[in-house]
């Protein structure tokens, strides 16, 4: 897997593929993982605008990327989530967890 990522304001924004379950999770983790260490960033944004199928292996991945980042010091902010995408971190209650934004721009402008 080749995980589109862009970096704007020292944040790290990440496109995450259309589905993210149990084949793709591992990939994209170990893949932000490494981008992340090379450039010593601590804030993420996960877009979720291509997302639409998530399983929990998926949601464990983000999860775990997003603590990491957190204990750092970092941010994390999930944007475009689709219905089902939202309903599936809703249901998780993982919307009370994460900063959920409706655009890239959003999302910047609540990075320090």
């Amino acid at each position: 897997m080749t995980l589109e990522t862009t970096t704007i304001k020292n944040t790290c924004i990440v496109s995450v593929p259309e589905r993210l379950d149990g084949s793709t999770a591992p990939d994209m983790e170990t893949e932000l993982r490494k981008i992340l260490a090379g450039e010593h960033q601590k804030n993420v944004i996960f877009d979720f605008s291509l997302t639409n199928y998530l399983a929990s292996a998926g949601m464990r991945a983000v999860l775990q990327l997003s603590r990491d980042l957190m204990k750092a010091g970092g941010k994390v902010i999930l944007v475009e989530l689709r219905p089902t995408v939202y309903k599936v971190f809703d249901i998780a209650g993982f919307t009370s967890i994460f900063t959920i934004c409706t655009s890239r721009e959003e999302a910047l402008q609540k990075i320090p």
